[in-house]
């Protein structure tokens, strides 16, 4: 039986997303996965427009965990230091890809609200990181990224 990739929690997954997963545009693989990091999948003017101090992209590969899941592993000293968690809701924060190796800027689906928009993780040194919003909304996002 082929595991279910269309909730994460209770947290339904964007019909979109699960589009772009089932063409190919975003990482089904763990090798597909990898191979953004020789091949990326979004120029970086596009991530530039909501993210300037950026220049890549990095997709992780469903399943996706939520931030209360990455608290729950070898991850949870990062995310109780630097995820900014009093901004969010970790449980209703699905974790969809980050800004590439080192970053450590997450992107989230924000399940706080009925259509979540996508947001991220913001460096602030020396100040306490913040999360911004990227998109209104998951189709928002992949429009901005030319994704389809």
């Amino acid at each position: 039986m082929e595991p279910d990739f269309t909730m994460v929690s209770n947290l339904p997954l964007p019909m979109r997303l699960l589009k772009l997963i089932e063409t190919g545009r975003w990482p089904r693989t763990h090798e597909e996965e990898l191979h953004q990091n020789l091949c990326p999948l979004v120029p970086k003017e596009r991530i530039q427009s909501f993210a300037p101090e950026q220049d890549r992209i990095y997709f992780f590969r469903p399943p996706f965990r939520t931030i209360a899941q990455r608290l729950n592993d070898k991850e949870g000293a990062f995310w109780s230091q630097w995820g900014a968690l009093g901004e969010i809701a970790p449980d209703l924060a699905l974790d969809l890809g980050d800004f590439g190796l080192g970053a450590d800027s997450a992107i989230v689906l924000d399940y706080r609200h009925e259509n979540p928009p996508v947001i991220r993780l913001l460096w602030r040194k020396p100040e306490s990181n913040v999360w911004v919003r990227c998109a209104d909304s998951f189709d928002k996002f992949a429009d901005l990224l030319g994704l389809d």
